[in-house]
């Protein structure tokens, strides 16, 4: 007994401090948005960690709710299943990180890392901050502090670094590299971020301008006009991921159009603990018209292959398309199960010669959940369904090769109704961590889809197994029926 007391005195000390959630409240500034975020994070299952100096989460341990970190540097390697925030210092993401729900960091910053994921998101709040105080009962209060007060947010500043936004990489634009400033009108009430962006390829200067309206109201609204470059399927990879493979395995995942004219929409945000739910209503005018692809762009390799760099984009018809949109996006961490969901509905008001009005859905979705120990199921869903005879070409959407039906040619499928379903089983071998990578991750992955005009097509059904190491994943994938090649390759694990 006595070894079993000087046992539990000894974890207690090296133990990292657990609160309760009742034993914290915000005392001074409930009425800011951060509170909420901090009043989020403790209404549902979590865990708490106090105390002083950094904080380490190594990559093979899991916190299976979300955390919340006070005033302690964090390290984070580690699978979060739910938010991660992190009050009164940084939050630095380290290669392997998991979060299933956001990163927030209220008094500092949150560093990204490529070689991890966070499906929610990430904020930082660097100019307020809740200063803890000591309860008598062992909790904390939180009171709220600003370090600057919001007159010093110049009307007129360079956007993104130093004027340089996010670049992209593809077979059609080539280098896409995008300056702009961002001019701020009132309190939170306007921002415009005028833009230029050049394109290798095309040599040209693309104008555009974004206006976020109230952006951080319930009501608010966002619209974009310019001219640019668009495709119906950056949905399955991100830009930074598509740029990779671009460049490096001349492997690019999207057909493109050329456009003109502009899009808006109004949003009402809903916001509960863990949930957030965005329903709007909006339009868009475009004048289209199609781009070739014609292999001078360079790649690492296939630069002059017609599957990869030198494939054709499918013609769309050159005219103008108005349309009305309605829809909404879903963000729910609430539960063990993480989602987020996106529907629009668009409205054909006029299309270009020859072809009728149409009516257009197109969903996308993410689920996940837990299911025995470390394991856990992630579905992913896209289709597109299109009513109208004679349907312009450019709101057809494509399925083949990688990202989506491995074993099928690049883009394949294509049409103005699509369905895409996904299911992939994680298994992480615990039992093994290996110095840099961390944990192997075992995937098993069934895939269906097929993509049509006027009618949905058989579909296809794949199967596969993958070993991922961190943020790489080599797959083998089968075609079900056994009437295509068997499909070796490798994956990206990053942040969406």
């Amino acid at each position: 007994m006595r070894r079993l007391a000087v046992l539990a005195v000894f974890a207690s000390l090296v133990a990292p401090p657990l609160v309760r959630a009742q034993s914290i409240s915000v005392r001074e500034g409930a009425d800011q948005p951060t509170a909420d975020i901090i009043r989020s994070a403790l209404a549902g299952p979590h865990v708490v960690r106090t105390g002083s100096g950094r904080l380490d989460l190594p990559r093979d341990s899991t916190i299976a709710s979300t955390l919340v970190v006070l005033g302690r540097p964090t390290y984070l390697a580690s699978r979060v299943v739910g938010d991660v925030i992190v009050v009164g210092a940084d939050l630095f993401l380290r290669p392997g990180a998991d979060v299933t729900g956001r990163a927030v960091a209220i008094g500092g910053t949150v560093a990204l890392t490529t070689l991890g994921r966070v499906a929610g998101g990430t904020d930082s709040f660097a100019d307020e901050t809740y200063l803890a105080s000591p309860l008598p009962d062992g909790g904390y209060a939180l009171d709220y502090h600003r370090f600057r007060t919001e007159a010093s947010t110049p009307v007129l500043q360079s956007a993104g670094l130093q004027g340089l936004l996010m670049p992209t990489y593809d077979r059609v634009d080539g280098l896409s590299l995008p300056v702009g400033a961002l001019i701020t009108l009132g309190p939170q009430a306007l921002e415009i971020q005028p833009a230029l962006t050049y394109r290798s390829r095309l040599g040209t200067l693309d104008p555009s301008v974004d206006v976020d309206v109230f952006p951080d109201r319930a009501i608010h609204a966002k619209a974009h006009i310019g001219r640019d470059t668009r495709s119906n399927d950056a949905w399955n990879y991100s830009d930074l991921v598509n740029s990779a493979t671009t460049f490096f395995v001349g492997i690019d995942t999207r057909n493109y159009f050329r456009r003109t004219g502009g899009e808006g929409r109004v949003y009402g945000r809903i916001e509960r603990p863990g949930l957030s739910f965005e329903p709007y209503v909006g339009g868009r005018y475009e004048k289209v018209r199609p781009i070739s692809a014609s292999g001078n762009v360079y790649s690492v390799v296939g630069r002059k292959d017609p599957k990869k760099m030198l494939r054709p984009n499918p013609l769309v018809v050159a005219g103008a398309i108005g349309s009305a949109l309605v829809g909404a996006q879903l963000y729910d961490t609430a539960g063990v199960v993480t989602s987020r969901l996106r529907a629009e509905i668009e409205r054909s008001l006029t299309t270009v010669t020859g072809t009728r009005n149409f009516t257009q859905l197109t969903l996308d979705g993410r689920v996940a959940f837990p299911t025995f120990g470390t394991q856990s199921l992630h579905v992913r869903l896209h289709t597109v369904v299109t009513g109208g005879d004679s349907v312009t070409s450019a709101r057809y959407a494509y399925l083949g090769g990688s990202g989506t039906l491995p074993v099928v040619e690049l883009l394949e499928f294509g049409g103005d109704q699509l369905l895409f379903l996904e299911n992939r089983y994680l298994v992480p071998i615990d039992r093994i961590v290996l110095p840099f990578v961390g944990t192997p991750i075992v995937t098993l992955r069934h895939i269906m889809g097929s993509a049509g005009v006027k009618r949905l097509p058989s579909l296809e059904q794949e199967v596969g197994i993958g070993l991922g190491l961190s943020a790489l994943r080599l797959d083998v994938t089968f075609d079900a029926s056994g009437d295509r090649k068997t499909k070796f390759g490798f994956g990206l694990s990053l942040t969406q």
